[in-house]
């Protein structure tokens, strides 16, 4: 079953702006904070995922402002951007969301992913779009303000939609689901059809279109599947299954370097041949393609 559209975390977004409750949290002994590093989260010294204050309250000048990012179950969770390298981060490990994900429970899941998209925006956005001056952050780490006095607008963190979606063949002798890859992954990736959804387009619109631009299929029965964040640096990737009765597929906008069918045996026999590898297991890719194979087969794709 689909796995993100539910995360226990409260964001307690109404305490947010009350600078005195949220430095309570951030100091109380119990409280768990997420460190990244140009992309990658900073591990403890015996491999934990968040640091507690103590271990870090010495280091703040080497920190971004801290990110208030909710509770769960009594405990306060916070991020940080280390702006530059200090040597008390010697020696520990580092790692990117994919490795990060590969192990750790749903909740834990959005703190990376909520971190990581807000601390992404944090880097991007430095200046004021309105007046060009410099921004400083406010609400807990939830957006910035212009610091001209004579501008002093405030800015938030914007998502960009993008949808996603497999497309699905039924008119042969068994059903077969469509896999593509681009030229800039390692060998042998594979994922299913994505793309950014552009003004004045329904999702379902933006579905059509991509899987036209990229496939040269012309696709119906579009349905909704599921939603995922995807701090890359900023995306909602809404989730969708679609069909269509074509089999020949035409790279139009050649975005793609090759799209293939593959019957639920076929994608079987090519992991097992490591001719096929597919997204990573945290990603609503994977569950996209393992929801449909679990219907021709019964049980999970193994990756």
């Amino acid at each position: 079953m689909p796995s993100f559209s539910y995360s226990p975390i409260d964001r307690n977004a109404l305490i947010r702006s009350d600078i005195t409750q949220v430095n309570e949290f951030l100091q109380d002994s119990q409280s768990r904070i997420l460190i990244w590093y140009q992309g990658k989260l900073v591990k403890t010294k015996d491999k934990r995922l968040y640091f507690l204050f103590e271990e870090i309250v010495n280091l703040t000048h080497s920190l971004s402002e801290p990110v208030y990012l909710g509770r769960h179950e009594s405990l306060n969770y916070f991020a940080y951007q280390l702006n530059h390298w200090h040597p008390d981060f010697d020696g520990l490990e580092l790692v990117n969301l994919r490795q990060a994900s590969l192990t750790v429970s749903d909740y834990h899941l959005g703190l990376l992913y909520h971190s990581q998209g807000i601390l992404n925006w944090h880097s991007n956005h430095p200046f004021c779009s309105q007046c060009g001056s410099r921004t400083r952050v406010i609400n807990a780490g939830h957006g910035r303000q212009c610091e001209n006095s004579e501008c002093g607008r405030e800015h938030y963190p914007r998502v960009d939609p993008a949808v996603i979606f497999s497309i699905i063949n039924n008119s042969g002798a068994e059903s077969k689901i469509l896999l593509a890859r681009k030229s800039i992954w390692d060998e042998y990736r594979h994922s299913v059809i994505a793309g950014f959804v552009e003004p004045g387009e329904t999702l379902e619109d933006a579905v059509k279109r991509e899987a036209y631009e990229e496939t040269g299929l012309k696709v119906d029965n579009i349905r909704y599947f599921d939603s995922q964040p995807w701090p890359f640096p900023g995306q909602i990737m809404l989730g969708f299954s679609c069909e269509t009765d074509q089999w020949e597929t035409e790279l139009v906008d050649q975005e793609l370097e090759s799209a293939q069918w593959l019957s639920a045996s076929e994608i079987e026999e090519k992991i097992n041949t490591a001719k096929l590898k597919m997204p990573f297991r945290a990603s609503i890719s994977w569950l996209l393609i393992d929801h449909w194979f679990k219907q021709q087969s019964g049980y999970s794709v193994d990756t």
